[in-house]
């Protein structure tokens, strides 16, 4: 079982890896580590997820903890419920992203703080392998809901007026995942009309996969966005915490620029925004940012944690999860969906003429390079370090190196036996020059 536990919640394949007995024993585990009298439980719309949230709650009842049961649901709307209902916590039955033959969970303690690996993850793993005492009595089970508040919350933090017309035509790319359901009552609150791809909730992700970072899942939508002749496009992942743009043209837009015009259209004369940032977001919007800036390691629980110490705005990072203070530092993405909008529509703009004077620099994107034979992720990061020492080395996260005309950031995943390269120069000859060059060292193990 100690596979399934990773940097920052539980996945696994259902049901070699994860199984009912697995849910069970995670539910016991996580009211003992957070002490709780009252959980939230909710679910995405994968098949194996029923099964294991039944089990799941079964375990946290044996432990006398009462639920509330929120049934299907995004992601950012768990969140939400947990915040709102004021809970000890909760767990989400999700496998986020990953294909379809996986299951997994999300835990959290009050206030939608995460529990992850360094924060009491792996106690829950230590405990789950337990045989934990039950409860002399048995936890209470109620169906709560909280969609349309949430729905209402997103609204009014938009700054979108009802009836206001924006005036743009958009395509939203559901990708059979569970967004369909805050997606549908928005649209008939605010009349924003859009076109629809692919909003059937259906666990299998027959239309594509529910990862959204990974090009060819975009490619639908980009082919609409062009046909409809669409001023934007907009991506949800599986479990809805993800978001992803395209400009009119059809170019997907990373989502260091989406940040660049949160962080631009919050500024005024009298209070900028701070924000948290992914440490390889590139030249340009770094210096945009300046000191009211911060950057961090990459993955979600680390830019909460900065918010947080650092009472920032806003933060994101490449992979599409984009944070607000005013949601308890937690994922919103159809309030992402909405600012966006009403930056569009005040602007009067199109949003690549928006985000073009940031885009100077050539970059590579993130490059996944397996790890083969006996390489070791550190192993070649301290190679790395030795042939590259002229540059300015920073190790924040795996190890970044820096010229005046290019730099680079290598970093083993968190979750997988892989690392990941993004490289950003001058010139596009120059980028591809030093991707074929780095590839080839790890690949040879330098």
């Amino acid at each position: 079982m100690s596979n399934i536990f990773h940097a920052y919640d539980v996945r696994g394949i259902y049901p070699t890896e994860l199984n009912e007995e697995t849910a069970f024993r995670i539910g016991k585990a996580a009211v003992k580590h957070l002490k709780a009298k009252v959980l939230v439980v909710g679910e995405d719309a994968r098949i194996s997820s029923p099964a294991l949230r039944e089990q799941l709650v079964r375990g946290i009842t044996s432990m006398g903890c009462d639920v509330l049961y929120i049934g299907r649901c995004t992601t950012p709307l768990f969140y939400f419920s947990v915040t709102n209902l004021k809970t000890d916590g909760g767990v989400m039955v999700t496998a986020s992203h990953n294909p379809p033959e996986y299951g997994g969970f999300k835990i959290v303690r009050a206030g939608s703080m995460p529990v992850s690996g360094d924060s009491g993850l792996m106690e829950v793993k230590e405990l789950s392998g337990t045989e934990i005492p039950q409860s002399g009595k048995i936890g209470k089970v109620k169906n709560e809901s909280l969609l349309n508040d949430y729905v209402d919350f997103a609204i009014e933090k938009s700054g979108i007026k009802k009836g206001e017309k924006l005036g743009l035509k958009l395509v939203v790319d559901a990708g059979n995942g569970m967004t369909p359901l805050v997606l549908n009552p928005l649209r008939d609150r605010l009349e924003v009309p859009f076109v629809p791809l692919f909003f059937n909730i259906d666990g299998t992700f027959p239309s594509h996969s529910p990862d959204i970072s990974r090009v060819e899942s975009l490619t639908a939508l980009t082919n609409m966005v062009v046909t409809e002749k669409a001023d934007l496009g907009v991506a949800f992942d599986g479990d809805g915490d993800r978001i992803m743009f395209v400009g009119h043209d059809g170019t997907i837009i990373r989502s260091e620029y989406i940040l660049a015009l949160l962080f631009s259209s919050g500024n005024s004369l009298f209070k900028k925004h701070k924000t948290v940032y992914d440490l390889r977001f590139s030249r340009e919007i770094k210096k945009l940012f300046g000191e009211r800036g911060i950057p961090s390691r990459v993955g979600y629980t680390f830019i909460k944690r900065n918010m947080i110490e650092k009472d920032c705005d806003i933060g994101a990072e490449i992979s599409g999860h984009i944070f607000f203070k005013e949601t308890n530092y937690s994922e919103m993405s159809i309030l992402v969906m909405l600012k966006i909008l009403k930056i569009m529509a005040d602007s009067k703009r199109p949003i690549m003429g928006m985000i073009a004077p940031w885009q100077k620099g050539f970059y590579s994107g993130e490059i996944n390079i397996e790890l083969g034979g006996k390489m070791q992720a550190a192993d070649i990061l301290s190679r790395l370090k030795i042939k590259y020492r002229e540059g300015r080395i920073d190790e924040l996260d795996g190890v970044t190196v820096e010229y005046h005309d290019w730099w680079f950031n290598l970093r083993p995943s968190n979750t997988q036996p892989i690392v990941r390269l993004v490289v950003e120069a001058d010139t596009k000859e120059l980028m591809e020059q030093k991707v074929g060059e780095l590839t080839f060292s790890i690949k040879n193990a330098l």
